[in-house]
């Protein structure tokens, strides 16, 4: 599973989503498919992180106002999201394109495990050619939607796939220098850069979201500011133009583009090199060394030689060769089970084990050298 492709990540907000034609705006669904289908054909891998499904309940539950009780609101977001996937699910069915529902929570991004299981899970979608549509896991949040909206999700989803683009698409053509709906001399900044310390954010950021969503202008800033410390190229841009994705693949100047990019490599370097100290070693021979080193493989069991320290799945883990750490990555086994299958080829792990688990102890994308 290397990244040998470009990955985007298009996030699309209630107020495009959510429409009258039975609380689902088809028609928007029809061209957002159609552009993603034309981005597949490039050989680009997409993710999609859609909002909609409490409009989608709410239309289904007639109701006219966003809940206030996080019952109902939960409720709306059950009955919606079928709905929803649906839409999604038969127009890209018209391009001979599969689909997946992923409902994520923050603690699938918070908990070292669980985050690997949903990196893990939506890296096998992407190479299998299937587009996931994420959004939160409303229905069971304890708390009133853990992330608070789409639009920050959607930049965690960024650095949780190490995505190269993120666009999030809404019902203005970008970011304006105050709210449009105010005031008319309001203009369009056609780039920001998040790093300037003499930005007005606050001018900026003062729209307040719609009766169906959540997000507003300051969440699709913080979303931005995300998704630039992971490395991707950001936009906020009009969903409403039927070429808007396309237009960003051949470089056309559309929406607000955020500048103060960082560099992909250093940023995951400094995001790993940022939780601390590892919890333990893997002693590795020459030739997995050599494999990680020059090859820029992931660490197989059948390069480990020993292994020192208690830990848990998901645990950053430094690699030792000859009493050098060669690299830290996260561990995709317990110190427990790697006990039982270091020295084993990768065919053998799940003999051994007992049931199913990943090949690889580091895979490549979770390894930096040191």
């Amino acid at each position: 599973m290397s990244k040998s492709r470009e990955r985007w990540v298009i996030k699309a907000g209630s107020s495009l989503v959510a429409g009258n034609d039975d609380g689902i705006n088809k028609l928007f669904i029809k061209n957002l498919v159609l552009q993603v289908s034309q981005l597949l054909e490039e050989g680009i891998q997409v993710i999609i992180v859609s909002s909609g499904a409490v409009a989608k309940g709410m239309h289904e539950l007639n109701l006219n106002e966003r809940p206030d009780s996080l019952n109902l609101l939960q409720a709306a977001a059950a009955i919606g999201q079928l709905g929803l996937i649906d839409s999604y699910k038969s127009e890209f069915s018209n391009f001979e394109i599969k689909t997946a529902q992923v409902l994520i929570s923050q603690d699938d991004i918070a908990n070292r495990e669980r985050y690997l299981n949903a990196r893990n899970s939506l890296m096998t979608l992407l190479e299998l050619g299937v587009v996931p549509i994420i959004n939160e896991n409303d229905s069971v949040s304890i708390e009133e939607i853990s992330f608070g909206d789409n639009d920050t999700l959607a930049g965690a989803i960024v650095g949780l796939t190490d995505a190269d683009k993120f666009i999030m698409l809404t019902d203005e053509q970008g970011v304006f220098s105050q709210d449009p709906k105010k005031y008319k001399n309001a203009k369009l900044l056609t780039k920001i850069n998040l790093d300037d310390q003499s930005l007005e954010i606050n001018k900026i950021v003062e729209g307040t979201a719609g009766i169906l969503g959540r997000g507003g202008m300051k969440t699709k800033i913080k979303a931005a500011r995300l998704s630039l410390d992971a490395g991707a190229k950001t936009w906020v841009a009009d969903g409403n133009d039927g070429n808007i994705l396309t237009d960003i693949f051949y470089g056309q100047e559309v929406g607000t583009f955020f500048e103060g990019e960082r560099d992909k490599l250093q940023s995951r370097k400094t995001w790993i090199a940022s939780l601390g100290s590892p919890k333990g070693q893997l002693l590795i021979d020459d030739g997995a060394a050599k494999a990680i080193s020059d090859g820029g493989s992931s660490l197989l069991p059948v390069g480990i030689t020993a292994i020192e320290g208690d830990f848990e799945k998901g645990a950053l883990v430094a690699c030792v060769n000859q009493d050098q750490e060669i690299a830290r990555g996260f561990s995709n086994f317990n110190s427990f089970e790697i006990n039982l299958i270091l020295g084993l080829k990768s065919g053998e792990i799940n003999t051994k084990l007992g049931y199913a688990s990943a090949k690889e102890v580091i895979h490549r994308d979770n390894l930096i050298l040191s």
